[in-house]
């Protein structure tokens, strides 16, 4: 199994009128248990001086889904944002905590759930959900991202949680270097 048998999966399931994030997690979790190594190694590296990067793998063209290879350097958060869509989340390597967040008026934002995922673990992060990803321990955290949008156009906000202030959210992309 590689990438490309992955986005064709999601294509095919994309086809179907009821696709959705359950599409998602059993082709993620399906290729995390094939034991396969089916990332290639210029996704999972970290550039020079960057505490994450994240790379675009397949944009489907009818903006169904899209997929991104993340990687995250221990100690240092995303920002805390939202997708604007569902998202499902295969951790290839390493340990992410994920810390999700909930606003309350327009006040300040407080903590609802934090948990850990180990290498081969799935998650769902559903449409709506606010919320940071780190990698824990001494390693980088490297995972495939899901979307049921092309997340690279899709709306999106950035938030502090010390004030509620809502901002748009745009990450970079990072391109590819080397073989």
């Amino acid at each position: 199994m590689g990438i490309d048998d992955i986005i064709d999966q999601l294509r095919t399931a994309a086809d179907r009128p009821d696709f959705g994030p359950d599409d998602a997690v059993a082709t993620l979790a399906s290729a995390l248990a094939s034991g396969t190594d089916w990332l290639d190694a210029r996704y999972r590296r970290m550039p020079d001086g960057e505490d994450s990067a994240l790379y675009p793998l397949h944009r489907d063209p009818g903006g169904r889904f899209s997929v991104i290879a993340a990687v995250f350097r221990p100690g240092f958060p995303a920002t805390v944002h939202d997708h604007g869509t569902w998202a499902v989340i295969g951790v290839l390597s390493g340990v992410e905590r994920e810390t999700w967040f909930e606003r309350d008026g327009d006040g300040p934002l407080f903590e609802r759930r934090r948990f850990e995922s180990a290498g081969g673990s799935v998650r769902l992060v559903p449409d709506g959900a606010i919320h940071t990803v780190e990698a824990l321990g001494d390693a980088d955290a490297v995972s495939v991202h899901v979307y049921g949008a092309d997340i690279l156009s899709q709306e999106r906000s950035a938030f502090d949680p010390a004030t509620g202030d809502e901002r748009p959210y745009e990450p970079t992309p990072t391109e590819v270097v080397g073989d």
